[in-house]
């Protein structure tokens, strides 16, 4: 199941009409760009009691959400789905956010739709910020169409790399400990098509040893951590 997920600005019929044509799914942040649905959707929630109550690592959520709101008029959906958050958190903070799908609710429910929504900010903070921040993403001086293409998928493909580093060696963070068996499948999903070959097979080829085994390799080597240092003191 692939879907994007926007902030409001891209909740526009072009866009959602384009995501679809591609097969995609979209969880859009709901604003006052879409003033007819947004008023519709003030009306109708928070009334009674919320959908669903789940707790969000140390948050509490209710969370309401209906999928029979009527699309606006040059958006050709049958019916808009629109979900309505309210986050406790723990120092009494109280955070709200209306949200539009098309994603029915017999395919996923409004705790994964939740998820998906606060993903965004992974996206936000994980993906343009380190971007930005750690690989240069700035405007690019060249404004031909393949310029300007090739500079960004050169960016994110020096991000995708990083990323993998950091989550298979660095140990950072919260997320759980990937094996290279895990990032090999995430690569297959990243550039679907392309099978990274074992360390086996890149021997066997004389070909470069990928970079998601060079850590493998290095274990093997050397068992007992870092190689010996190389003594450089000069004897008196």
């Amino acid at each position: 199941m692939q879907y994007v997920v926007v902030d409001g600005g891209f909740a526009t019929a072009p866009f959602l009409h384009t995501a679809g044509e591609l097969g995609l799914r979209v969880v859009a942040r709901l604003k006052v760009n879409l003033p007819e649905l947004f008023t519709a959707a003030q009306q109708r929630f928070p009334c009674g009691a919320p959908a669903t109550v789940f707790q969000h690592g140390a948050d509490r959520v209710e969370m309401w959400d209906a999928e029979d709101f009527d699309p606006w008029e040059t958006l050709h959906w049958e019916t808009v789905r629109v979900f309505f958050y309210r986050l406790h958190k723990p120092d009494g903070k109280v955070v709200e956010a209306y949200w539009l799908t098309n994603f029915a609710s017999s395919t996923v429910g409004p705790a994964a739709l939740f998820r998906m929504a606060k993903s965004r900010w992974e996206i936000e903070n994980q993906g343009f910020n380190d971007a930005k921040t750690r690989h240069g993403l700035e405007h690019i001086c060249h404004h031909h169409a393949n310029g300007l293409l090739i500079g960004w998928l050169l960016t994110m493909l020096a991000l995708t790399i990083e990323r993998l580093y950091r989550l298979r060696y660095l140990h950072r963070g919260k997320h759980r400990v990937h094996d290279s068996a895990q990032l090999r499948c995430f690569c297959g999903s990243v550039f679907p098509g392309r099978v990274l070959p074992t360390a086996a097979d890149a021997q066997q080829k004389k070909q470069a040893v990928p970079l998601l085994h060079l850590r493998t390799l290095h274990q093997q080597n050397f068992p007992q951590g870092q190689p010996p240092r190389r003594n450089t003191s000069v004897g008196k």
